[in-house]
């Protein structure tokens, strides 16, 4: 059995206070894009993973894929698996693929096994797999808080926007984004009621302020991409993917050495 997981972007992103467990609280909006990774699991004799597509340097006892399978068995009989991790989104990116990869074998290990998990399990088991995993179970745009595990839906459509993609040669962790912004006071607009042409000026990713004076290549991008027409380009996440958003698709060349990907929003 077969499963395409999405890649998704924040439309800004602030990192509020810090909480008394160590993380902060966050403000970020969440969108899926169409760009996926796929998975596909086999009876075999014992647990294999098989990772294709973009290196990842994830072994299989730290992939998530293999941490969901591991959850799911503390409550469910479920048998050995090979499983063919197939990854065209890219990792250390701020695109979530991970997070995805996660809850996308839990969806398909439920289906396949018929564990008869219901939609508030399933975000509990995805919860306990990372902050931003449960925003995956159903991949609808949504606002976050909290550490990322609350969320809100939200009548925010992209359908037909322009999409691209571009993810430098930067590996950023978690921890170096977070080891360079200061907490912000402010949390984000309403999305709903501004217009796009402000989208750039007010949906704000506090990571994207603190990188791109690191990093000039993703300040460079970002440029470039409100050059070729852009109403909105931001950093993703932490991190390092770039995003850039056209009312129409641009028709231009790429001058960067860096993973590039472009679709039409469904």
């Amino acid at each position: 059995m077969i499963i395409f997981t999405p890649a998704k972007i924040n439309l800004g992103l602030r990192v509020l206070e810090k909480r008394e467990d160590g993380f902060h609280n966050l403000d970020s909006y969440l969108y899926a894009i169409p760009l996926y990774d796929i998975i596909e699991i086999l009876p075999h004799q014992s647990d294999e993973l098989v990772q294709t597509g973009i290196p990842s340097s994830a072994t299989i006892k730290n992939n998530l894929v293999y941490q969901a399978l591991e959850l799911l068995r503390n409550d469910y009989e479920i048998p050995p698996l090979k499983i063919h991790l197939h990854k065209q989104i890219p990792v250390q990116a701020g695109l979530g693929g991970g997070s995805g990869n996660a809850v996308g074998m839990l969806q398909l290990l439920n289906r396949e096994f018929d564990l008869k998990i219901d939609h508030e399990q399933m975000l509990q088991y995805a919860a306990a797999l990372g902050s931003d995993c449960p925003f995956f179970v159903n991949a609808q745009p949504c606002r976050i808080s909290s550490r990322g595990e609350l969320f809100s839906s939200t009548h925010l459509s992209l359908k037909s926007i322009h999409i691209i993609v571009i993810k430098p040669h930067l590996a950023i962790s978690t921890a170096e984004a977070f080891s360079v912004i200061k907490p912000s006071a402010m949390s984000l607009p309403e999305i709903t009621s501004i217009n796009r042409k402000d989208y750039q000026n007010q949906l704000l990713n506090d990571f994207d302020i603190a990188l791109s004076a690191k990093y000039p290549e993703i300040q460079e991008i970002k440029e470039w991409l409100l050059q070729q027409g852009a109403f909105m380009a931001s950093l993703s996440g932490s991190g390092s993917a770039v995003f850039g958003l056209f009312e129409k698709k641009p028709m231009i060349e790429f001058p960067f050495d860096a993973f590039i990907w472009q679709a039409s929003m469904l």
